[in-house]
């Protein structure tokens, strides 16, 4: 049976789903000329984060069951640098695509 702390952090991990829904929700409630051109990163940045979610999920409840292990550490690093990643990349490219537009 998970510990508070490992419940605690369970939940943070969930965060991201509600991430993602808040990402399509602004995406598909957006009526800026932008927006059917930024709902093409979105909906790639919440595949990333749902997949890494899904990810990070599997190998925290192995980690809940069976201990930590480097490999577990290095799966659940691994994703959350994807994360970062995707996010930063996102970033960039929305803001490329303001720029674009404003000349």
């Amino acid at each position: 049976m998970a510990t508070s702390k490992q419940e605690q952090t369970y939940n943070k991990v969930i965060e991201y789903y509600a991430m993602a829904d808040r990402l399509i929700r602004v995406a598909e409630d957006s009526s800026h000329k932008l927006s059917a051109k930024q709902f093409d990163i979105i909906e790639d940045l919440v595949s990333c984060l749902e997949d890494c979610a899904d990810e990070i999920t599997t190998q925290y409840i192995e980690f809940v069951k069976n201990g930590q292990s480097e490999e577990l550490a290095d799966y659940i690093r691994e994703s959350l640098n994807k994360i970062t990643a995707k996010v930063e990349e996102s970033k960039n490219r929305i803001l490329i695509l303001y720029h674009e537009n404003q000349q």
